[in-house]
This record gives C-alpha cells, structure tokens and sequence, in this order.
C-alpha cells in the first residue's frame, strides 16, 4: 500500500455500469467547406494543442500523503466549521483524502460523459466546422479520463457518481435535441469544471497537479468555448416556447449542480453523521461561498446566449450567484 493509502481510508464500491439511450440521427453530408471561422480557428488550436498523458507528464511525481492536491485548507466544505475544530491532524487529513477523491471521482466520471457527448455531437452537427470542433474533442476527453483516472489510483480514494449529477447527465445525454446535450455539457459541466481547474490551478501548491490541470484547463476552455459560440446563434433563432424549455433545464441543472457540490456521499465513509455534516456544510458560509464561485464563469455565459430570463434570474438568485451576471466573460 503505498503512503497515500495510508493515511487516508480507502472507498470501495461495486462498479456499476450505467446504459442510457443516445437518440441521434448520424448525418452524411457532401458538404465539405468549412464555413464557420469562429470555430475553424478553435478546430486549429485543438490540433496544435494536442498532448500525449502517457509522455508529457511526469507520472513518477509523489504525492504530499497530507494533501495529495496540495490545496489549502480554507477550500474544504467543513472548514471553520465546529466539526473541522474539533478534528485532529489525522481527522483532517482523513477529510482532505475524501474531499478531494471524492472531486477527482466526480471529474472522472464527468469526463467520460464528455467524451459520450462530443461523440454525439460529431455524429449529428450540421456544419463541417463544428463537427470537426466536436471530433478533436472526442480525443480530447479521452485523454482527460487516462489522466483523471491514473490520478484517481494515486489517491486510492474513490467514489460513484453522484446522484445529483448522474441525474444531469442522463438529462443531457438522452435528450433527443442536440442542443440541449450541446447546453448540458459544454456550458453547464464544463462551465462549473472549468472553474474548478482554475481554482486547483491558482491554489495547489504541487506543481505537478498545477500543470496537469493547466493542461486539461486549456482543452476544456476550447470546449466551453465552441459550445457558446454555437448555442448563441441557435437560441437567437428559437421560438418562445423551446426557449422556455431550455431556461428550465438550465435552472434545474444549476441548482442539481449546486446541490452536487456539497459532496453529501462522503461523511458516512469517515464514520461521521451523513445528515448532521450535510446540513453542516449547507449552513457554513465558508461552504456557501466555495460552492458559489464554481458559478462565476457559467453564469455570465447564460446571460450572453441570451437566456438570463426572469425564470433563470430567480433561480440563481436564489442559488446567491445572480451577481455574476454582471461580471464580463473572460
């Protein structure tokens, strides 16, 4: 076992496969230009960016068994809390394993969602660019699962899927309207995401994690960015009424992902109350604004695609991240 394993409680759980129906008609098109300059200057960024897993990154790196992530403390959900003052140095270690497993995991199981979409997306986009966009994503996400997956087993603390998120998912990945797997994915997953690889990015204090999420950072930011340029003209073309259907399925998604962010799966494995460190965490304020900074990119992005409705701005005043609103895109 080695020294990471050691100091943290390992989580075992059965896999379990998850099958959902993908509704798409795979499109033949014999048109072949290239249209879009938008996305063709993304589609050539995404072929000079291209990285190998296996050789650009130094795998042999060891991990601080303390704080396998190296972030630093004032990130975790209990942190000011009764519970978290309480708490020796062998508890708070024991919370830093699983918090950030149980991140990791959650990634993990993100990005093979993503490489589902992007596959979806290439298979049914109407214009060359975007498909091309879409299938340097495919490889993309691909590499993002090798990575998050050998730096799942460095860990050794790992969990299934959330339900909140598994929920979401399901949502965007069997809608039979490809913009909505185009809004779940690369707006409101990778939104959030992003958001948190930026966070791991400016706070870690382990270079080799630094760089790792950098580099799956600037894949992602590709992505983010060829799903708004494509839904900002899709939604400035759309009835009333398919505009009400995806105002809601962005505020049910937000508020399932604010809800996933409290990571309510892994008190219970460190032999603390499910229920009383789940209502702990929602009652923090050091947890309430953690879990609303993952919002600052996503929602100045619905209000560009122009789906900041009355309906949206309710929820996410509601969610304490309406503010963002005014933030520029960056």
């Amino acid at each position: 076992m080695n020294e990471i394993a050691e100091h943290a409680t390992p989580v075992a759980f059965e896999p379990q496969d998850v099958r959902w129906t993908m509704p798409v008609d795979a499109l033949m098109s014999d048109d072949y230009e290239m249209r879009d300059e938008a996305l063709n200057r993304l589609y050539e960024k995404a072929k000079a960016a291209q990285w190998d897993v296996a050789k650009d990154v130094d795998w042999s790196s060891e991990l601080d068994p303390d704080n396998p992530l190296g972030m630093p403390d004032p990130t975790l959900l209990i942190y000011g809390t009764d519970l978290w003052g309480k708490l020796d140095d062998k508890g708070r270690r024991e919370v830093r394993h699983h918090a950030q497993g149980w991140l990791l995991s959650q990634i993990l199981h993100g990005e093979q969602a993503a490489v589902i979409c992007a596959s979806k997306l290439a298979s049914a986009e109407e214009g060359l660019s975007a498909r091309l966009c879409a299938a340097t994503q495919v490889m993309d996400e691909a590499r993002h699962v090798e990575a998050y997956a050998r730096l799942v087993e460095k860990l050794e603390v790992r969990y299934p899927m959330s339900r909140s998120l598994r929920s979401l998912l399901e949502d965007t990945i069997t809608s039979s309207a490809l913009d909505m797997t185009n809004l779940g994915m690369q707006v409101l997953v990778e939104g959030i995401a992003l958001s948190i690889f930026q966070s791991v990015v400016a706070y870690s204090s382990d270079p080799f994690i630094k760089d790792l999420f950098a580099r799956i950072q600037r894949d992602e930011s590709r992505h983010f960015a060829v799903g708004r340029i494509t839904l900002c003209r899709v939604y400035a073309d759309m009835s009333a009424r398919e505009l009400r259907e995806r105002e809601q399925f962005i505020c049910e998604g937000a508020s399932v992902l604010y809800e996933h962010l409290c990571a309510d799966d892994i008190w219970e494995p460190m032999g603390l109350s499910r229920r009383d460190c789940s209502e702990m965490v929602r009652q923090s304020p050091v947890s309430s604004s953690i879990r609303r900074s993952i919002f600052r990119r996503l929602v100045p992005t619905i209000r560009e695609m122009g789906l900041l409705t009355p309906t949206v701005q309710s929820t996410f005043e509601k969610l304490n991240v309406l503010d963002y609103a005014a933030m520029p895109l960056n």
